[in-house]
Order: structure tokens, then sequence, then C-alpha cells
């Protein structure tokens, strides 16, 4: 039984990484992390090995936490079971969603827009994890939440990546045939075939996006590290001579 201090700090950390404000490879420092949240080290600590537990963070070099960078292969099979569960989420949303569910979702999905217009990825991304889980919710199936919602821990850090592609790049524009509105068009004609295919090609999109993005990152990084052609550095100090 954890106390209500410590439950509310863990809730807060929990909160920043599944909505992209902790990103790849950031290093965790508990004293930083305990100021910023106003509060002493120890719930902190506690949080973290709770999250730790639930593969949100690592440590490295046998003593230092951190957000864990995924490669392309792993984030790819995280979208996967994504689109499995969410979708399967969406189509019991489309059958046991209420009014005021409804409203929920609507309100989020409006709220994402609205950030996306002022240009603030930040939000965007909140808002964008808020509309998830407004869906998820509206399943009411417990269960199956909290499955996906230990996914979003290692989502959300990845997540950000293409809220700020789409954010900066214009991407996200007020549409009827944006993923978000064509999600809240099936559950409020509560059909369950269209509300799955509209999650999934959300989840899909987004994970091409992150998917190209780590893809790059480790072309560029095996791109570096390659040794020279013609003996490198060696060889061109020979052909001065």
């Amino acid at each position: 039984m954890h106390s209500p201090m410590h439950e509310k700090v863990y809730v807060r950390i929990r909160e920043a990484f599944a909505s992209g404000q902790m990103v790849p490879g950031q290093r965790i420092v508990i004293r930083d992390l305990a100021r910023t949240l106003g509060t002493s080290m120890m719930p902190v600590r506690e949080a973290l090995r709770r999250l730790e537990a639930e593969n949100a963070v690592v440590l490295t070099n046998g003593r230092t936490l951190a957000v864990p960078s995924l490669s392309a292969k792993d984030y790819e099979e995280l979208c996967m079971i994504r689109v499995v569960l969410e979708s399967l989420a969406a189509q019991e949303a489309a059958k046991n969603i209420t009014a005021a569910e409804l409203d929920e979702v609507a309100r989020f999905a409006d709220l994402v827009e609205q950030a996306a217009d002022a240009k603030d990825p930040a939000a965007t991304a909140m808002y964008n994890r808020h509309f998830h889980w407004a869906v998820n919710a509206a399943s009411h199936r417990p269960l199956l939440i909290r499955i996906i919602e230990s996914l979003w821990l290692r989502v959300g850090p990845q997540v950000s990546y293409s809220v700020q592609h789409d954010v900066l790049g214009g991407d996200i524009v007020r549409s009827a045939f944006h993923p978000h509105r064509l999600v809240l068009a099936a559950l409020r004609a509560h059909d369950s075939t269209s509300a799955a295919t509209a999650i999934a090609y959300d989840i899909s999109r987004a994970g091409n996006i992150i998917s190209a993005h780590l893809r790059a990152m480790e072309d560029a990084a095996r791109a570096t590290s390659a040794p020279e052609p013609n003996g490198g550095e060696s060889a061109r100090r020979r052909r001065k001579k």
C-alpha cells in the first residue's frame, strides 16, 4: 500500500512519461526531479522503482536511471501491440460510451487541434494522450485499460517526435478526415468496426513517422562508427608524404 503522497508523485511522473514530457535517452536525476515536483527524494525514488518494474526507465552504467531509447524494431513491435489492444478498446468504446464520455473525447480532439494551431508540440502531445486515454476509458474494460496504459509509458517519449513532426510541419489540420475526427464520428455512430479502423490508422500513421526517424538515426550511427575506406586517417597521412 502506497501513501497518498507517494501515489501522487508516482502519478505525476507517470503522466510525464505517457505525455511525452520525457524524451528517449534522457538521464533522470532524482534530486532534480524532486525539486521540480516540490517533494522529497524518497517518494520520487519509490516512483522510479515502480516505473523501472514497468520498463519505463532503465538502469545505465550500473547506477544511472534513464528513459529507454528504443530501436526501430522494438518500436514497431510496440505499435503492433497497440493497434491490436487499442482497436479492441475502440470497438468496446463504440458499444459502451456514454454521452458524457463522448463529450470528453470531443473536447480533447478540439484541444489537440487548438494546441497544434498554436504550434505548441508539448500541449499537443499531452492532449493527444488524453484523447487516446478517453477513448480507452470509454471501453469500460479496466484490465484492458491498465495494459494499454502500461504500454504508453514506453510509447509516450517516442510519440513526442511524431507530434513535433506534425505540428511544426503543419500536418495537423482541421479536417473531418483527420484520424481523431474519424474515431469521434465512429463513436457517435456506435460503429465498432469504423472506430477500430480509425484508431488503428492513427497509431500506424504516427508509428511510421517515428520508425522512419529511428531508422535514420540508426543508419547515421552506423555510418559514423564504420571504418573509413582505404585506411582512413593513416592512409591520408601516407598520401601526404
